[in-house]
């Protein structure tokens, strides 16, 4: 028996016990019946009728509890997971920032340097020099000669950009024409053996005889005149920061 069942009993016995008491011992069973009984039971039906209304109103409003509280839960946990969707759309977009950041800072540093080699693209210095001599009135190579310009090519080896200037020069002895020519001999008979032997590129040499012009040395004396029977070959390249130029003379009889 439930507790509101429980009440009404009571309070219905409570009732019938107060009618018995007022009508005293000549009261009959049917009369308290129609008379008590009766018109109790109308009331606490009705009460029970208004109980009811307010247990389903607590049931309504507990279930209205209920789905604000799920609305919420959901709200919530939908709230956490745009929150963690946008965390982590927000890493991604520093991640790609940064590596933008990388990407143009790579640019701007091969950018940098493309302008260097431009800027030193007409800035030719000389990486390495060689002056081969030769003998009065000769323009052949000696096997010394050629030994010295081998070891003339290895510097090309590592440069991408390079040429090489061959200027052949006499001494003061003989016409001026005729060692214009000669030391024109000696620069052609240079840039042959390179082309051949070193498979250098003509369009990378560069080549010139100034006959007696330009003399190294007196060409009064003898040995003075042997410096100034010479070719110079000379390797330059654009900005390279290699160092100064190395020069270095062979005595060719």
């Amino acid at each position: 028996m439930s507790a509101r069942e429980k009440y009404n009993v009571v309070t219905l016995g409570s009732m019938v016990l107060l009618i018995l008491g007022t009508a005293g011992c000549l009261a009959t069973h049917k009369y308290v019946q129609n008379e008590a009984v009766q018109p109790l039971k109308g009331q606490i039906q009705t009460v029970d009728k208004k109980v009811d209304k307010v247990d389903s109103r607590a049931t309504e409003i507990d279930q209205r509890v209920s789905d604000v509280d799920r609305r919420a839960e959901q709200g919530i946990t939908g709230a956490n997971d745009k929150a963690q969707a946008a965390d982590q759309d927000a890493q991604k977009a520093n991640q790609a920032a940064q590596g933008a950041q990388q990407t143009a800072d790579k640019g701007v540093g091969l950018a940098t340097k493309a302008e260097q080699d431009i800027d030193n693209i007409d800035n030719y210095q000389a990486v390495k020099t060689e002056s081969v001599l030769f003998g009065f009135n000769r323009y052949d190579l000696t096997d010394d000669d050629q030994q010295q310009l081998g070891n003339l090519t290895q510097t090309i080896t590592p440069l991408k950009h390079y040429a090489i200037e061959v200027v052949g020069f006499t001494d003061k002895v003989g016409p001026k024409d005729y060692n214009l020519e000669l030391s024109r001999k000696r620069a052609d008979t240079v840039v042959r053996y390179l082309n051949e032997n070193a498979h250098v590129p003509l369009v990378q040499i560069h080549v010139v005889g100034l006959g007696d012009d330009e003399p190294v040395a007196d060409n009064k004396t003898r040995d003075g005149r042997k410096q100034n029977r010479r070719v110079e070959v000379r390797v330059m390249a654009p900005g390279t920061g290699q160092g100064p130029e190395a020069a270095v003379g062979t005595q060719t009889h």
